[in-house]
């Protein structure tokens, strides 16, 4: 086992464990392989390889194994602790074309991290679009917002800010409150006056509503904004601002201090991601018993619907349903059930969606095998 390995393997494995765990999805879905199992592997399955490389001796470790994963088409990571301009010479050349993950310049946790979700990803237990939405007001913390938007965009977040993500075109508050929906994660910047303006007022209580996971990046000498129902708390100190200056519009953070907000909000990210996803399913459980419908929760978290007769399968969709989750959902459901279902629905919620996007979303159903439900219409839909 080579140093890297060696030193981060066992945090992986507990961390991939700890989110399966909040996904509230079973442990026994997964069994973990290494060289010293590896008869146990079967194409049969979904797979997901971590590569550790390393400089070989003479040759690479586990070169069968990998011809193996490659030729059945497997998912593979490399993972490297040095820059990945010496990538080439760390993996082998099977593995040389893949995309790979440098560790170097990198908080261990935060590296964890990284590798986590992208196993998670794979499995489609998370979206691979990391969405964070930035609230804060303007007067008080514009210089730290900006820096925050660049950070994250940099580390392969979509990150909406209202000053630089809506075209001039477009209704401000209508398309603000979507991109808030469809986003993961609100990052919020609690300043002296955060709560004085009505719009950041308005952006709290919709998060809570749409049960959006927080992290609350707290000023020095500022208290923690109160009502925030899935929040993660980071208080900040004088050192963590550039100059120890942060009662300024421009302040700025330190690079350390913005890897630990990166930290903070992908570590929340499962959680919220969990727990809307778990909204939309004890909702429209409650509809399909009202109406004597029969709705069974699979281990996949898919309802099993039999409604007079009619076989179909409900998926629940995190923020706003579009054509390639339509496509992803189809082949998925297909894999599992063999074409023994009669119909397949994404299930969404509507609330704050713009109606030119519910217009798209009716165009798709007319077209595509796989159709969108608005959790807002279930019980009509349901009673029919």
């Amino acid at each position: 086992m080579g140093e890297i390995e060696h030193k981060i393997l066992p945090k992986i494995k507990e961390s991939f464990f700890s989110k399966i765990d909040e996904l509230s999805i079973s442990r026994t879905f997964f069994k973990l392989i290494d060289r010293d199992n590896f008869e146990e592997y079967t194409d049969a399955n979904p797979a997901f390889c971590i590569y550790f490389g390393q400089k070989p001796k003479s040759n690479f470790l586990d070169e069968e194994l990998i011809e193996s994963l490659v030729k059945d088409a497997t998912l593979l990571l490399p993972v490297i602790d040095e820059d990945l301009s010496e990538f080439n010479s760390l993996v082998p050349e099977k593995l040389q074309n893949y995309n790979g993950l440098s560790f170097a310049g990198m908080g261990i946790d935060l590296a964890i991290e990284k590798v986590v979700n992208n196993v998670l990803e794979a499995f489609n237990l998370l979206k691979a679009k990391r969405r964070v939405f930035v609230s804060y007001k303007r007067n008080d913390s514009s210089g730290v917002a900006i820096q925050l938007y660049e950070y994250l965009e940099q580390h392969n977040f979509d990150v909406f800010l209202d000053t630089h993500s809506i075209r001039k075109s477009e209704p401000f508050q209508d398309e603000l409150w979507q991109r808030m929906i469809d986003s993961d994660v609100v990052v919020l910047l609690s300043t002296e006056n955060y709560l004085e303006s009505e719009w950041t007022q308005q952006e709290l209580t919709n998060a809570n509503l749409a049960s959006i996971g927080l992290v609350q990046v707290v000023w020095p000498e500022f208290t923690v904004v109160q009502g925030a129902q899935l929040s993660e708390v980071l208080k900040l100190e004088a050192s963590d601002f550039i100059n120890n200056i942060f009662q300024n519009v421009n302040a700025k953070l330190t690079d350390d201090s913005l890897e630990k907000i990166v930290k903070f909000t992908e570590a929340l990210r499962v959680r919220t991601l969990a727990s809307r996803q778990d909204k939309l399913i004890s909702t429209f459980m409650r509809y399909a018993e009202k109406s004597n419908v029969i709705a069974t929760l699979s281990s996949h978290k898919f309802i099993e619907l039999d409604k007079k007769g009619e076989k179909s399968i409900v998926v629940p969709a995190i923020g706003i349903p579009k054509a390639l989750n339509c496509e992803e959902s189809q082949m998925l459901i297909k894999a599992i059930y063999q074409d023994k279902l009669d119909k397949v629905f994404i299930l969404y919620d509507e609330i704050h969606i713009r109606d030119i996007w519910l217009r798209h979303l009716n165009w798709l159903n007319k077209h595509l095998p796989v159709k969108t439900q608005e959790i807002g219409k279930v019980a009509e839909w349901l009673s029919r």
